[in-house]
Parts: C-alpha cells; structure tokens; sequence
C-alpha cells in the first residue's frame, strides 16, 4: 500500500536543475529476454499511477504529483500527448517512463527504477531504451532535465549516452525535512 509523504513535514529547497539535449539518434540497443514493456492504458488512474511515480522518485524527493489533486493529476497524465510505459522484469514492475510528445521534441518526462532492481546492470539498459522509444514519436530532438537531487550518477549517465547540457537554474523544489 502506498503511504503518501507527510505534507506538513515539506519544505521547499534551493535545487540545481540541468537541462539536456539530444540532436542525433543513437545507434538501437538489443533488448534483454526478461524485460517487458507496456504502454499503460488511457485512462490511467491517479491510484495506479502514483505508486509509479513514489516507487521511483521517493528517495530524490518525487513530491509535486504525490501532493497533487487528484484531478489535476490525471488531466497531465491522460493528456493527449503522453504515454506512460512501465517496464517489467519477471512479471514485476522493475521502472517506468513518461514520455511528452512535442510538436519538435520528445521530452523523457520521468524515468527511474524501482529500488528493488536498482544495482542490477539495468539502469544504463533501461536509459537505452527510454531514448530510442523518445525517438521513436520521430522528433527533431529528445530532451530531459535531472536535479541535484536525483541519482549521484544521473546527470554523468545521461551525458554518457549522448545527451548535451543546454543550461543549468537554480529551482525551488520540494523536499521532506
């Protein structure tokens, strides 16, 4: 069952955000036997996505949909522009992705594992296969933005793979004291 984070324990914190860029589509990945993936079905409740988002996102501080309206919360994520794809390992969900398809550019939304598959080789291969589905809506670029708060290696990770930085801000974000 999830548990939502306490609200009166949030507070908001000065946080580096680096936004990124990809011009040119790397080279496709094989997919590894275990893994699935499935593009989960419109309309997504709040109630089965939410524990998505929080499986992902609870320890780098994934709040702004956790505390959301319910309402507003399904309108982003139903909207026409957005597909939502879990992955699955052994039948289990292993991570999630979302994706927002622009007029030029795919943007990766969110995009992490859930930490029981965390340290298991699976997060460079998931990372592959998020870009090559961004490319696949046929973009002129893909884009994401990662924070101070985020995996240690995230940042270094999305560079590895091809990624540009285009700009760095400071953002207000929110955090649990």
């Amino acid at each position: 069952m999830l548990i939502p984070p306490d609200i009166s324990r949030i507070q908001l914190k000065p946080v580096k955000v680096t936004f990124l860029e990809m011009h040119e589509k790397p080279e496709k990945i094989s997919l590894k036997e275990e893994t699935k993936f499935s593009l989960l079905a419109n309309p997504i409740s709040v109630e089965t996505y939410r524990p998505l988002y929080y499986g992902v996102g609870e320890k780098h501080f994934w709040l702004d949909r956790m505390v959301m309206e319910d309402e507003k919360l399904s309108g982003l994520i139903n909207a026409d522009n957005i597909d939502i794809i879990a992955m699955y390992m052994n039948n289990e969900v292993a991570g999630y992705a979302e994706f927002k398809k622009e007029e030029k550019f795919t943007e990766i939304v969110y995009f992490g594992l859930m930490p029981a598959f965390i340290g298991k080789g699976l997060g460079k291969y998931f990372l592959d296969w998020a870009i090559q589905q961004a490319w696949s809506y046929n973009p002129e670029w893909i884009q994401l933005d990662t924070c101070e708060l985020d995996h240690p290696h995230a940042l270094s990770n999305y560079k590895k793979r091809g990624f540009k930085e285009v700009r760095t801000e400071i953002q207000q974000r929110k955090v649990i004291i």
